[in-house]
């Protein structure tokens, strides 16, 4: 396949892994199958702009982000925050839930 599919899909692993989905998460919030998603991340399948505007979308990201090969983990501050608010309102939406769910039954 070529550079560019292989540089799309590293990226879009990598987005992945640190926002600790897996790639049927990812694939569902982007609106594609599982085994599109596996084959697009191993760049043996070359994705739409529309899917892959869909990914960027799901991933919270800009599609240019998707296609940059000199990504460092150590510059993507932006990203690292955002999955971290993610990680924060889970954490509380679930706790608020639990709280109230020891309402119901007490």
């Amino acid at each position: 396949m070529s550079e560019i599919a292989e540089i799309l899909g590293t990226n879009i692993r990598s987005l992945r892994k640190k926002a600790g989905w897996t790639q049927e998460k990812l694939a569902e919030k982007a609106g594609i199958s599982v085994p599109f998603m596996t084959q697009i991340e191993l760049a043996r399948k070359t994705a739409s702009l529309e899917v892959v505007e869909s990914i960027a979308k799901a991933l919270n990201v800009s599609y240019e982000r998707l296609f940059k090969s000199d990504i460092s983990e150590n510059k993507d501050l932006s990203f690292s925050l955002h999955v971290l608010e993610n990680d924060l309102i889970n954490l509380v939406s679930d706790s608020i839930h639990e709280k109230f769910q020891n309402l119901v039954i007490d």
